[in-house]
């Protein structure tokens, strides 16, 4: 039986923002991880059990440190500025030369991440992400933003469900939506409302050429939240990067294919076998 064995942490800011890590398992190879969206809605000190649940399977090959956004987010701040804050908490940690795992809305930090601190990053790994805003993600944003503007939770989470997973999962998880109602609205609605409108616009194509650890881009054909189109530009622009899109597969790719965590692995298993980075 697994260990279930995690360590909570915190970062303050020097301007008096916190942000929550986790760490878990003891295999060989670091991985920091940079949740999506979902993030905005419930911050680690609020998931940790849950998400130290859903990395049980990995912690006897790696070794985990996940990170959140910070509280709370000002105004104006950006994609860059968690970037910031991200490396100052692998810094802070002296966390080993990594993976980086960026899902979903985490994929644009970690490529700043990546830039900025080349010797911090063995390989980046992106999931289910976007390098620039595009009507397709641009239309699902808005149409987010709008219901919780209308405090509209149930069905801005039924919403993420039914455009995150496979028809069959969908069908499956229908049962569960007159049970959404009851779901408590999040603790500062504001984070989510930041971490979404982030993604309204931003353009990272000029920046893409100066990621110089290997890259894996990773995700579903079916995507109807990043298209397919916008991830195969990314990884275009990405010098030394692999493209894997699983047909049958959308944006929760990583919840629902198998192939995802073997990917990973062979991944960690190159990148940790190459010369360092930087």
């Amino acid at each position: 039986m697994l260990s279930l064995t995690k360590r909570i942490g915190t970062f303050h800011t020097r301007d008096g923002a916190v942000l929550y890590y986790m760490t878990l398992g003891s295999g060989d190879f670091p991985i920091a991880v940079i949740p999506g969206a979902g993030d905005g809605l419930a911050t680690l000190d609020q998931t940790a059990t849950r998400l130290s649940l859903y990395f049980a399977k990995r912690q006897k090959r790696y070794r985990l440190l996940v990170l959140s956004r910070r509280q709370p987010v000002p105004d104006h701040f950006g994609l860059e500025h968690h970037a910031e804050d991200m490396l100052a908490v692998l810094r802070s940690l002296k966390w080993p030369a990594c993976l980086l795992e960026c899902n979903s809305a985490g994929g644009p930090i970690g490529q700043h991440i990546a830039i900025r601190a080349p010797e911090q990053v063995r390989g980046l790994i992106l999931s289910s992400t976007l390098h620039r805003s595009n009507s397709k993600t641009g239309s699902v944003v808005q149409y987010w933003l709008d219901l919780i503007t209308r405090q509209k939770w149930a069905e801005f989470t039924w919403s993420s469900i039914k455009l995150t997973l496979r028809p069959s999962t969908v069908r499956r998880y229908r049962f569960f939506r007159p049970l959404l109602s009851w779901l408590s609205p999040p603790r500062d609605p504001t984070l989510i409302r930041h971490v979404l409108q982030e993604l309204l616009d931003f353009d990272n194509r000029p920046l893409l050429p100066a990621i110089a650890c290997p890259t894996l881009v990773t995700g579903g054909a079916e995507d109807q939240i990043v298209p397919a189109e916008i991830q195969t530009e990314m990884a275009g622009l990405i010098p030394n990067s692999q493209l894997k899109l699983y047909d049958g597969y959308g944006h929760g790719n990583d919840q629902e294919n198998p192939a995802y965590e073997r990917d990973v692995y062979v991944f960690a298993q190159t990148c940790f076998t190459d010369s360092p980075a930087g």
